[in-house]
């Protein structure tokens, strides 16, 4: 493996990584962005996700039963 310098990461990851912060502008760095947390859903958003599952679980069988039909099992 090359020598490599000190101030560029490598794949054994000694490296502490504070290279980042003076190679990124501020705003790019995840620390001075503000979190959110995770938004709750509401009822209309939950009856959506539940419909949209049950449509792929049918349209799952329905792809299985015309694969079926298509290659009867002799």
């Amino acid at each position: 493996m090359k020598n490599m310098p000190e101030d560029i990461p490598n794949s054994t990851g000694d490296c502490d990584g504070n290279w980042v912060c003076e190679v990124l502008d501020p705003d790019q760095l995840s620390r001075s962005k503000p979190c959110y947390g995770k938004r709750p859903l509401g009822g209309g958003i939950l009856v959506l996700l539940w419909a949209l599952r049950l449509y792929v679980i049918l349209m799952i069988l329905l792809i299985a039963y015309q694969i079926w039909k298509t290659f009867p099992i002799k």
